[in-house]
């Protein structure tokens, strides 16, 4: 038995989900009144503290309500989680990262409501779909169904009811909330082509005839890499709204299985995780950019040579070549810490602007310089001792590079007037964030440099 609660029906009209949200700003709103005039009685540290107790309270509220409405609100709430720690009050990042943590399921009888709207009589007779969800998300869920002819068994994932209608006006509500909070400004041409990338990766996702051709392509690119399995699709069950792949059976990542397997092992999965990353980027120019630790599993084989199953491609997005290289440019100038080659890279991709500052351009090089710690070789005076094992393997599990990193990225954001990252290095850095978390709880230890190298000196 669970005590989860399940949802028995998503607001996927516009006028549900506005009115839900109106209320949240009512509530808020009134919230921020009341602070107001308690805040005209208060000195400075009392107002402080009462703004802080207030921000901490609306963005649960936030929180709670996004991942109930689910779609793009969540989704956007997530990725303003990820990205939030340079621009966001502590308060609201913390709220809004529980969104990863939380998502309630919806009730089988809905998802059989919606399964008999947009799969046949005749093919729904086919399977047997357990009611149980295996997981849930913000955009949809996944259920295990048996082929009744084959008995195979396979995932349906079933995608929630109008969220594909809402993300337009998902993300302005959105915004006008955030804005309310002063949290960004409501006017700006940066923010508008960020909240614009968010939009166009959303319906990407949503586009499940589009997960399958790339989940099809990922296969064919990484046929010949026994290290990865990638689910091979049933295009007869599949439709622009229901994705069916094989059932690929594994450990979650950070299961007692996987964290028990022997440390040469672990050190082979998060090797194998680092090559396909940057395969993906510089050979491939095609990345998977959603790293939740859900759409990544891991067989583990008798023999000792375990898999890591890639459960998700919908979150793909293309980079072309032009962008690759001017990447591979500045990566190469911070590595070598070559400081005109990382800041020629720098403008090319994005970063900085002919009318920045040098002081400013000093600060990108900073960070780019201490970003690549992981990748170094492990003689080079950056990277802490510490942190590196007897081998020369980089430690991801003991290193605390994000907190260095954010804390630099602090005083660059402000030195940028908030400026948002190029759209490009949005899910990028989405990725890269999330492939250090993995190799973190993998507690894996490898040479970085060596895996890099080779796409370095091809530039």
């Amino acid at each position: 038995m669970t005590d989860r609660k399940d949802l028995k029906r998503i607001k996927t009209g516009l006028f549900d989900r506005s009115l839900s949200l109106t209320k949240l700003a009512i509530r808020s709103g009134a919230g921020i009144a009341v602070s107001g005039i308690k805040g005209m009685l208060s000195d400075s540290d009392t107002k402080e503290l009462q703004f802080k107790i207030l921000l901490e309270s609306q963005a649960r509220l936030l929180a709670n309500e996004l991942g109930n409405l689910k779609g793009s609100l969540m989704k956007v709430g997530q990725m303003l989680a990820l990205y939030g720690e340079h621009f966001f009050p502590e308060e609201v990042v913390r709220s809004l990262k529980t969104l990863n943590e939380q998502s309630p399921t919806v009730a089988w009888p809905e998802i059989q409501r919606i399964l008999s709207t947009r799969m046949s009589a005749e093919r729904l007779y086919e399977l047997d779909i357990d009611p149980e969800p295996l997981a849930a998300a913000s955009m949809g869920q996944v259920h295990r169904a048996r082929i009744k002819a084959t008995g195979e068994e396979i995932c349906l994932k079933v995608q929630y009811p109008g969220v594909d209608q809402a993300i337009d006006t998902d993300i302005k509500a959105l915004r006008s909330i955030l804005g309310m909070f002063k949290i960004i400004p409501t006017q700006s041409e940066g923010y508008e082509q960020l909240f614009q990338e968010i939009r166009t990766m959303l319906k990407f996702e949503l586009d499940y005839e589009r997960e399958l051709h790339f989940t099809e392509l990922a296969r064919e690119l990484l046929k010949d890499q026994p290290q990865f399995v990638v689910p091979r699709c049933h295009a007869r069950y599949s439709s622009k709204r229901i994705l069916a792949t094989s059932y690929e059976p594994g450990f979650n990542l950070d299961s007692p299985e996987v964290q028990g397997l022997a440390q040469e092992r672990k050190n082979r999965l998060g090797e194998s995780f680092a090559w396909l990353f940057v395969h993906e980027l510089f050979h491939f120019r095609m990345m998977q950019t959603d790293p939740h630790f859900g759409n990544y599993k891991v067989r583990i084989n008798a023999s000792g040579d375990d898999q890591l199953i890639l459960l998700d491609w919908g979150a793909v997005r293309d980079f072309d070549e032009v962008f690759v290289t001017s990447y591979r440019q500045m990566l190469e100038g911070a590595l070598t810490q070559n400081r005109s080659m990382m800041i020629a890279g720098g403008e090319a991709v994005g970063f900085l602007r002919p009318e920045d500052s040098e002081k400013l351009r000093d600060s990108f090089a900073d960070i780019c310089s201490v970003a690549t710690e992981p990748w170094l070789p492990p003689t080079d005076p950056r990277v802490p001792a510490a942190l590196v094992d007897g081998k020369g393997c980089y430690l991801w599990s003991r290193s605390d590079l994000p907190t260095r990193i954010t804390q630099l990225a602090t005083r660059y954001a402000l030195s940028f007037k908030m400026r948002p990252p190029p759209r490009e290095v949005l899910f990028l850095d989405r990725k890269i964030g999330g492939v250090f978390i993995i190799l973190k709880i993998l507690d894996a230890r490898f040479q970085g440099h060596k895996l890099l190298a080779q796409w370095l000196q091809r530039g």
